[in-house]
């Protein structure tokens, strides 16, 4: 049986919270009432964030007014605010439970870790990446998209102290918040898996977003290593650089499809590796080499994760493949902006096809501040091999009116009356189709399961 990640006393004394606390063993920190299970630590946060973060998902209601349900679904502990009546589990009392409690216990957990650490961020694919290193051998990341300011410092709470190294991604809601994360987990190795026109809107300019992505360097050690892809500049960082892509010491030689699969071959430093990626996809490589450089600059194998990458899948809404009534539907929805969705474009365009079109449905990239339609317009320069394209929102507008002929299905103003039967209507046995559009485009309103559903209903 494996170690707990704490006790409640280890709890408390991190905390330098005073008095008796027991020895009970703690397996799983969380903030959600609805995660937790037996052993676990009850982070009661507040609904609004403090310390001057910004959430999206802010709640009318505080962590603290579900203690009771905690307790019942089987919390030995719980950080609040103040005593909570009626509670007979330990209750850590903390000023503030987010910034002294969880990020306090955070900063205890990395302080007690020696290992490697591989922070990366960047404009998209880091969860993707973040996968890719995650495949290495006995190592621990962020779960699914922990990589705000409560998801970071939980897998640091929740991070395995005899893991082979840890793998922390971080984002961003605004400017100055990869820093602060990266000051709190102090990586090792920081990683800008690419800088993309993304949180146009918020950041104002390319350059803005690149001084944000290269501020992961900030929690960096003297000794610690920056890896970045070709062509971005970090004059920031005044330590060790590592870089990956075209001509850098990180770079793909070759790839050959066979199936949905790439064989590839890369150089890293002065040793050619080849692996597999399923799918096979640009992206995707790109992703790998980023994953291959970091753990280089980690000073572990690169071949060891190399031959674990055929493993790595896709994640939810991030190119999931499947095939109904003759359709292969690949549900791309859970994010876009120009990066991504130029990816997705050009990963459809890879795909060897016996028969039928290579379908687009997209959504709005959201955003994207004034430039917004020239990013949208400027789709067109990836749409060779596409066979048509049919437009969601308002900014989709402008894509579809400059749609070379022929290639134009249809546009559809609000996502949240697009009828999936409408598209399901449009395609034929045999088709690829690829849905991709900001979170609130597609994913929100659950589009893909209702195409699923329509062509299943037409079969």
């Amino acid at each position: 049986m494996s170690a707990p990640i704490w006790t409640v006393a280890e709890v408390a004394r991190a905390l330098g919270v005073a008095g008796s606390f027991p020895d009970t063993p703690i397996d799983f920190v969380t903030q959600d009432s609805r995660l937790v299970k037996p052993g676990s630590l009850f982070v009661a946060l507040s609904g609004t964030p403090s310390g001057g973060f910004i959430s999206a998902f802010a709640s009318a209601r505080d962590g603290w007014e579900f203690a009771d349900k905690a307790e019942a679904a089987g919390a030995v502990a719980m950080i609040v605010p103040h005593e909570i009546a009626g509670i007979r589990i330990p209750q850590i009392v903390v000023k503030d439970t987010l910034i002294d409690g969880l990020w306090g216990l955070a900063r205890a957990a990395r302080a007690r870790f020696h290992g490697p650490v591989i922070g990366l961020t960047g404009s998209a694919g880091k969860t993707s990446t973040k996968e890719f290193l995650a495949a290495y051998p006995d190592a621990y990341a962020s779960p699914s998209s922990f990589n705000n300011f409560w998801g970071v410092p939980l897998t640091l709470c929740n991070a395995k102290a005899d893991a082979s190294l840890w793998v922390v991604e971080m984002g961003m809601n605004q400017t100055g918040e990869i820093a602060r994360l990266s000051e709190l987990t102090r990586p090792t190795v920081a990683l800008v898996v690419n800088v993309q026109p993304v949180h146009l809107e918020k950041l104002g300019s390319l350059e803005a977003i690149r001084r944000e992505k290269v501020s992961i360097a900030v929690g960096l050690p003297e000794d610690g290593v920056l890896v970045l892809p070709a062509g971005i500049k970090a004059s920031e960082w005044k330590g060790k650089v590592v870089r990956f892509g075209e001509h850098a010491e990180v770079h793909e030689v070759a790839h050959a499809p066979h199936g949905e699969s790439w064989q590839v071959v890369a150089m890293i430093g002065k040793k050619e590796i080849a692996f597999s990626l399923t799918p096979g996809a640009p992206h995707r490589v790109q992703n790998a080499l980023a994953a291959l450089a970091s753990i280089r600059a980690a000073n572990l194998d690169a071949a060891t994760l190399a031959i674990k990458l055929d493993r790595v899948g896709i994640m939810t809404g991030r190119g999931v493949e499947q095939a109904v009534g003759g359709v292969t539907v690949i549900d791309d929805s859970f994010n876009g902006n120009p990066a991504s969705v130029a990816a997705a474009l050009q990963s459809l365009q890879a795909r060897h096809m016996t028969g039928g079109r290579r379908i687009a449905v997209l959504g709005d990239m959201l955003e994207l501040g004034d430039d917004a339609p020239s990013y949208h317009t400027g789709l067109t320069r990836h749409l060779e091999g596409i066979d048509g394209v049919y437009c969601v929102g308002p900014l989709m507008r402008h894509l579809y009116d400059v749609l070379p002929a022929g290639k134009g299905l249809g546009w559809h103003d609000d996502p949240a009356t697009l009828k999936p039967g409408e598209v399901a209507n449009l395609l034929e046995a045999g088709d690829v189709v690829v849905v991709k559009g900001s979170k609130k485009m597609f994913w929100v309103n659950k589009f893909v399961p209702g195409l699923v559903a329509a062509l299943q209903a037409k079969a």
